[in-house]
């Protein structure tokens, strides 16, 4: 299939304010010149410790149709080069351009955990009602938002944009560029608190997602948050009034009546504005049933069909990195094991989510319920309570064996009983040899911790004795 024209060389000179020589079209947009694509326009970003300008002729010669770049020294196709003053500041010019020349309907979400699930989901179940557009993987931050938006088609009908924060002021210019119909906050809890004083500041940094909203956006909220009604506070304060949520709560216009969740997803009886809805999200969990009620808040919110989004729900699987579910070869024998990675990353509202799922799955006849729990960053000055702290659902759920990796899981080894205890280990390379020689036939193995401790290794390493069944696919 040939991929539509996203920019003209004019185009792309008049919205960035740069200058072109060249007659040149492109079909995407890359920043790193490892990962371009035939047809794309590489952007030479620059950081403190990173030049993408050293790789803009290598991006070329890769096959990218241009480049733009503040210094076109040693770039040999002078005509496919488009100058600016500051790459970062002409990207987000024309961020800001992509969304200026769409109709599209945009849905920002922002949250402590659920964002890219949610988000993928929202991306599936509107591609089913009309052409959609959607952040690719977790482009979340002040490149990301503007890339999501120059890549935005100017004849799709749907955008879901994913806005993360580490710091407060971080989304607030990345929604003004967006300009939204619908806002969501899936949850606010303790992730990123190295950087906040407490939740209600977290929560106050995320209500930033409301300051791209006109005044007849609408804000949805979790009912069952401990935040909300500050979050209301200040949706109100800036003049927002059609405020809507979702969760268990009696008062909640998208209520969940009742779950049954299974290995596979979960069978979920919810009213949905004015309906009563029972479907199937293939997705097990707690939390994918909660966030299936923000999925379906807002395909209402935009006038699309809740109905159909709701039978297209049991589509949806989880990302790779986020919940996939895979059926492997045990490594040192016969048999097969059921592997839950959720390895992207970790707080403990999303580790206790992980180790519910786990609880709930069937293992084999002679298989066991494995955790393996990696460190959970930015939790500032309670991190080593809170890893400590982890043996209680541990214990409490009966998860079989637990292996423990990274320097602040360390305090968990220390408080784990010791028949749940499979070992401690530094690194997640030091870990995946004792994991191999452990799994037999029907265990299931969650694994689940912070990007930074790198337990995604792990997850490559089961993975590479050969996948028997993948009952979820990357969305990409």
């Amino acid at each position: 299939m040939t991929k539509a024209v996203l920019w003209t060389a004019g185009d792309a000179a008049t919205a960035t304010g740069g200058k072109t020589t060249g007659d040149w079209s492109v079909t995407g947009i890359s920043i790193d010149s490892r990962k371009v694509s035939k047809g794309d326009l590489f952007i030479a970003l620059k950081g403190p410790n990173f030049d993408g300008h050293k790789f803009a002729q290598a991006a070329l010669d890769t096959g990218a149709h241009a480049v733009m770049v503040s210094d076109a020294r040693g770039i040999t196709e002078t005509d496919k080069v488009l100058l600016v003053d500051d790459t970062m500041a002409a990207l987000e010019r024309l961020g800001i351009a992509g969304r200026a020349r769409s109709s599209a309907k945009i849905i920002a979400i922002t949250g402590s955990v659920g964002k890219t699930g949610t988000k993928e989901a929202l991306k599936y179940v509107l591609s089913q009602q009309g052409k959609t557009h959607a952040s690719p993987a977790s482009f979340n931050n002040h490149w990301g938002v503007p890339i999501s938006l120059a890549t935005l088609p100017s004849d799709a009908q749907y955008g879901v944009l994913e806005i993360g924060m580490n710091h407060p002021g971080e989304i607030s210019p990345l929604v003004k560029m967006a300009k939204p119909s619908v806002a969501l906050i899936t949850t606010v809890v303790g992730a990123h608190t190295e950087f906040f004083k407490d939740e209600g500041e977290i929560a106050m940094a995320k209500a930033e997602i409301f300051d791209g909203l006109d005044t007849d956006g609408t804000v949805i909220l979790n009912r069952d948050n401990l935040h909300y009604f500050a979050l209301v506070r200040r949706a109100k304060e800036i003049g927002l009034t059609d405020i809507k949520c979702f969760g268990t709560d009696a008062m909640a216009n998208y209520r969940l009546f009742e779950a049954n969740i299974v290995t596979d997803g979960s069978a979920v009886r919810a009213r949905v504005g004015s309906r009563d809805l029972e479907y199937f999200i293939g997705c097990p969990g707690e939390h994918w049933v909660l966030n299936s009620l923000a999925v379906l808040g807002c395909v209402e919110a935009i006038g699309a069909d809740t109905e159909r989004a709701a039978r297209d729900l049991a589509d949806v699987t989880p990302p790779a990195g986020r919940g996939e579910i895979s059926i492997l070869k045990v490594p040192s024998g016969d048999g097969t094991f059921t592997l839950i990675d959720d390895a992207y990353n970790a707080n403990p509202t999303s580790m206790m989510a992980g180790i519910k799922v786990l609880a709930q799955s069937k293992p084999g006849e002679n298989g066991r319920k494995i955790a393996v729990v990696g460190d959970m960053r930015e939790l500032g000055d309670d991190a080593v309570k809170m890893h400590a702290d982890l043996h209680q659902p541990l214990t409490a759920l009966e998860i079989d064996r637990v292996y423990s990796v990274g320097p602040l899981m360390a305090e968990l080894d220390k408080t784990l009983p010791a028949e749940r205890n499979a070992g401690h280990f530094d690194t997640a390379e030091d870990a995946i040899d004792p994991i191999k020689a452990d799994l037999r036939d029907g265990d299931v193995v969650l694994i689940k911790g912070s990007l930074g401790i790198y337990v995604s290794k792990i997850v490559s390493a089961l993975k590479s004795g050969g996948v028997v069944e993948q009952t979820a696919t990357e969305q990409n």
